[in-house]
């Protein structure tokens, strides 16, 4: 099983499937990027074309391919292998693949997967189901890409599909298929006669069900509850589909109904999602953040639509991604302007979309005014719309957004008539005073501190310098000019991470020393996957350089700690109660070993 993971391995370019799921750059001999597994700023991940492994020099995510796959995607070692070896061009038996005892998520995914195949096979058999989706203008290769399907007018069609196949149904029910009958007696069909449209998860997997009337029936929409394979607020409709156009692009478009995300991929515009009946949450976010550079909102224009786009804006903003807000002509949607009007309408709309930041204040002048002239508008009013505007400016974490904002509020103040620039720098002096009530409402007392430690032997937390200190010795072992100062201090240092007493074991006990491997080959020479994480996060470091001098410095403030936490030890001994008979021995030992090392330390 081995060599069949190493060659499936080698063959793989780590930094072309890295690209799929994040945007990399050169960096030196690596490659370089915002990390996909947690937020941040600054590109802290790395992936090393070399080794072909990958490290996070923030959140400490590290490993190979199949980590990598595993991780990102949420499978299996076995669904990763077979992933990874069909993108290999390794051709895998059944019996090369690891045997793994299904779960229930496993158990679960069968009975989403057997559902979808049942409703697609009921679509086929079901003219009037298809005439409906002929209709909205769906094409059948549509159809047949999002795999949509027609749950029967009746109660337990899939019922007895899933009872003649042996499943359980109470595990249906737990997946989001059946309903429990009031009376205890039995299930029956969540879904009836409507379309279903599969969820899927990253990984193109089947884990829930929309499903939309083909008539007047209330409510229009059905959506499975949560499952142990789905939750709604970090899940995107069409993900699977969209995310290798999103990286493409650096864009994605918002969307909330299904039909209207199918028809956007139909004309062409394939880095398009569906929010799944929730809110935009900061799952979704995360989610986008580290693929986009901008993200086009177009949700409906009603009421219910402006505030869903102010607040899904509003959380994109807040992580540092652009939000732009689409408007469609009145009375249309995505989905109704491309079936009349053709994907130019809609792409002219895209272009003309307006940042989140004035969409905001142009909402509060339309809530407020309605559609008056300014020159008609009351002092009283206004002086709410600047009010209410200031308080959204505050909320923007951008300088240039908030500038935006007030100089489209200053013709609203009273002293625009005489000075123009005096009414901006009220307006900035005020929204200082609105931006630090936001942040006394934001701040929490803080936690009350513990107790100061009583035992004075309690163990201590590691510095960071020692930390870092440890790690840059067993980075040296790894260096022609400093792995003889590394390699003569290892069996005496004091290690405080166990890990890093682990590794400099395997180092000095190989066959050669490591700096006489190639980097890959010393890889190799590891089995355990924690230290060949640490290893490959100390081969990836390329600063600061290595020198002698950079070496002795941190073995010798190894040394140091290591005598101060003797001393402290002896101290504490010292100080505790002992039998009589046996104190003024005892103590006068103690006493003479801390003197002695006090003397070294000074020396």
């Amino acid at each position: 099983m081995r060599d069949l993971r190493e060659e499936i391995r080698d063959r793989i370019d780590l930094v072309e499937l890295v690209s799929h799921y994040v945007q990399l750059e050169r960096a030196g001999k690596n490659f370089k990027g915002l990390c996909p597994f947690h937020s941040e700023k600054t590109p802290s991940f790395h992936v090393s074309p070399a080794l072909n492994r990958f490290h996070c020099f923030g959140c400490g995510a590290s490993g190979d391919a199949f980590a990598f796959l595993m991780r990102i995607e949420g499978l299996s070692f076995r669904e990763a292998m077979r992933r990874l070896a069909e993108r290999a061009g390794v051709e895998l038996r059944a019996e090369s693949l690891p045997q793994e005892s299904p779960d229930e998520r496993d158990r679960l995914r069968k009975l989403v997967y057997a559902a979808n195949f049942f409703y697609r096979q009921c679509l086929k058999r079901t003219p009037a189901a298809q005439q409906y989706l002929a209709q909205r203008g769906l094409t059948p290769e549509t159809v047949e890409a999002f795999e949509l399907g027609y749950a029967p007018d009746g109660w337990d069609y899939l019922l007895k599909f899933l009872q003649k196949h042996n499943f359980n149904l109470q595990e249906a029910e737990t997946a989001g298929l059946l309903k429990a009958r009031e009376d205890g007696e039995g299930y029956y069909d969540r879904f009836r006669n409507r379309i279903t449209f599969p969820i899927h998860d990253a990984a193109g997997r089947v884990v829930a069900f929309g499903a939309r009337t083909m008539g007047n029936d209330e409510p229009k929409y059905l959506n499975s509850p949560e499952t142990p394979l789905f939750e709604k607020r970090n899940t995107f409709y069409g993900w699977h589909r969209a995310r290798g156009e999103i990286l493409k692009q650096r864009a994605a478009i918002i969307v909330e109904g299904y039909l209207d995300l199918i028809m956007l991929h139909q004309y062409g515009f394939a880095h398009s999602l569906a929010t799944l009946g929730t809110a935009f949450t900061e799952d979704h976010t995360a989610r986008l953040k580290r693929l986009v550079d901008r993200v086009y909102l177009m949700y409906d224009s009603d009421a219910a639509g402006v505030r869903a786009a102010l607040k899904a804006g509003e959380a994109l903003l807040q992580a540092g991604v652009p939000a732009l807000v689409v408007s469609l002509p009145r009375g249309q949607d995505p989905d109704s302007l491309l079936r009349t009007q053709g994907a130019d309408a809609l792409q002219r709309a895209l272009d003309a979309a307006t940042p989140i930041a004035l969409f905001g204040i142009e909402q509060i002048f339309r809530d407020v005014a309605g559609e008056r002239n300014l020159l008609e508008l009351e002092p009283t009013v206004k002086a709410q719309i600047v009010e209410r505007g200031l308080r959204w400016a505050a909320s923007l974490p951008s300088e240039l957004d908030r500038l935006a904002c007030l100089e489209r509020l200053t013709p609203l103040t009273p002293a625009y008539l005489t000075s123009p620039q005096a009414a901006l720098h009220a307006l900035q002096q005020e929204l200082r005073q609105h931006q630090r009530q936001q942040r006394t409402r934001r701040n929490r007392p803080a936690a009350p501190s513990p107790e100061p430690e009583t035992n004075p032997t309690a163990r201590l937390s590691i510095p960071k310098a020692i930390f870092q200190a440890e790690s840059e010795t067993l980075r040296a072992a790894l260096y022609p000019d400093s792995a003889a100062v590394a390699l003569e201090h290892l069996p005496e240092i004091e290690w405080q991470i166990p890990l890093h007493a682990l590794l400099a074991d395997q180092l000095r006990t190989l066959p050669k020393p490591p700096s006489h491997y190639a980097p890959s080959e010393l890889l190799e020479q590891i089995q355990e996957e924690p230290l060949k994480d640490l290893l490959t996060a100390l081969l990836m470091q390329e600063s600061p350089p290595m020198t002698p001098e950079w070496a002795q410095g941190c073995i010798l403030r190894l040394k140091e700690y290591a005598l101060r936490r003797k001393r402290m030890r002896l101290a504490a001994e010292i100080t505790q109660p002992t039998p009589h008979h046996e104190a003024d021995l005892q103590n006068a030992e103690k006493l003479q070993e801390y003197w002695r090392i006090r003397v070294e330390s000074i020396d």
